[in-house]
């Protein structure tokens, strides 16, 4: 006579199980909401400093330091002092903020 297994609703492999995955996607999906919160501003570039990182005189005059993305990096795009620019600001360190556009001159004499 054959018999058959108990079946308890419960897996006994542990590598099926999905316990923890529920929370890490939810978790994920908060931060996900959360990284929606930066504040872009516009300002002017003062100072050039070493490695990828300038002074910029934000619109509202609070002076920032102010470093470049990778986007802008990656493409070459040059950034020197007198360009305006827009840059994204964290909620939690405001005095630091990631270069994230050049904006174009608006004379055509490049000034």
């Amino acid at each position: 006579m054959k018999m058959s297994p108990i079946v308890t609703g419960r897996k006994t492999n542990s590598r099926d199980s999905d316990s923890g995955k529920g929370v890490k996607s939810r978790f994920v999906q908060v931060m996900a909401k959360q990284g929606d919160k930066k504040f872009q501003h516009e300002g002017l570039i003062t100072e050039s400093l070493p490695n990828g990182m300038f002074r910029v005189r934000l619109d509202n005059e609070d002076l920032i330091l102010g470093y470049i993305s990778g986007k802008i990096r990656k493409n070459f795009v040059r950034v020197l002092p007198g360009d305006r620019v827009r840059v994204e600001l964290s909620p939690y360190d405001s005095t630091k903020g990631r270069i994230v556009y050049r904006l174009r001159n608006r004379d055509p004499s490049g000034e």
